[in-house]
């Protein structure tokens, strides 16, 4: 369905392009129809912004820019679920059931406040891949992280403790 829909979309680009005069981006061949379109007394219409949307392949295919990233310094400490003496999986703050297959974080609360929420990826210097925000951390904490690392009580020992950059849109 999707192809069929840009399909179309390619398809009226071509038809509009061809039926207007000059092309798109270029200098029109008619030097009245530039002059007249610089005259402040030109009034742009609803439809020629529509017209302008179609003539950039940016708007057309969803490249868009992305909102810029943002980082932060933070400490990075590491927790798994073996505390728990329940055979349920562990949970997230948000009840997100965490495995030992999931590339989970907690955040401490200050980071929720810059702009961080439930479900978003972050990268983590060091560390490959990205990482999914299932959990809070306890008020105390100030720019911490916790990664989880599901049973593996040796890794996250391993771990320790880090200060590292992470970012996300």
């Amino acid at each position: 369905m999707r192809h069929v829909h840009i399909l179309l979309t390619a398809l009226t680009l071509l038809v509009t392009t061809m039926t207007l005069p000059g092309c798109a981006g270029t200098k029109s061949p008619n030097p009245l129809a530039d002059a007249s379109a610089t005259t402040p007394s030109a009034k742009k219409k609803p439809e020629d912004a529509v017209i302008g949307r179609l003539d950039d392949p940016s708007y057309l295919f969803g490249s868009r820019p992305l909102a810029p990233k943002k980082s932060v310094r933070v400490k990075a400490l590491a927790y798994t679920g073996c505390s728990v003496k329940s055979k349920r999986n562990t949970r997230g703050a948000w009840g997100d059931a965490l495995t030992g297959n999931v590339k989970a974080v907690a955040v401490s609360p200050d980071l929720l406040e810059m702009g961080l929420d439930r479900g978003d990826a972050i990268s983590i210097e060091g560390l490959p891949g990205q990482y999914k925000v299932l959990d809070v951390m306890h008020g105390r904490h100030d720019k911490t992280i916790d990664i989880f690392y599901g049973d593996d009580q040796c890794g996250a020992r391993q771990w320790g403790k880090r200060t590292l950059n992470i970012t996300w849109q």
